[in-house]
């Protein structure tokens, strides 16, 4: 069974405050959190790919580093407005679990259509540092479990 695990960046700086966007301490500390929990129920992946984004980028290798993770890289298609489209179709052909971190509204609109085929419907409420895991089934994608920072404390 293929899985794939879907992370919203952590809280991150206003532009204003911080142009890049980095994490903020929280942000920072509630990914570390959720990192260490699902270190803990033994997920392993073979890669972990993120946007680029500075906030992409710090939840990712973050991630890795609680995971063992080594193989962590940007990959295109996963900014805010890109066209989930694109990855919907890099994904119907995975044959390792994966996880993806990046940013809404893009993996809303994914997961949307990843479960019900159609980019509207809301299907899940991300959350800053959240893990979404799904399991690719015949005939489709099902949702696992959803882990915040919150759940986690």
């Amino acid at each position: 069974m293929v899985s794939l695990y879907l992370v919203q960046h952590g809280k991150a700086f206003d532009e204003k405050v911080d142009p890049e966007r980095r994490l903020t301490p929280e942000g920072v500390s509630e990914t570390e959190r959720v990192a260490k929990y699902l270190s803990g129920l033994g997920i392993s992946v073979a890669e972990i790919v993120h946007s680029g984004k500075a906030r992409a980028r710090q939840t990712a290798e973050i991630l890795a580093r609680y995971l063992g993770v080594s193989n962590v890289r940007e990959v295109d298609g996963l900014n805010p407005n890109d066209d989930p489209r694109i990855w919907f179709e890099r994904i119907s052909s995975l044959d390792h679990d994966l996880m993806m971190v990046g940013h809404l509204p893009h993996l809303s609109r994914l997961v949307s259509l990843l479960i019900v085929g159609n980019l509207d419907v809301k299907v899940v409420e991300f959350r800053y540092s959240g893990v979404l895991r799904l399991s690719r089934v015949e005939g489709g994608w099902v949702i696992n479990w959803f882990i915040t920072p919150d759940l986690v404390r």
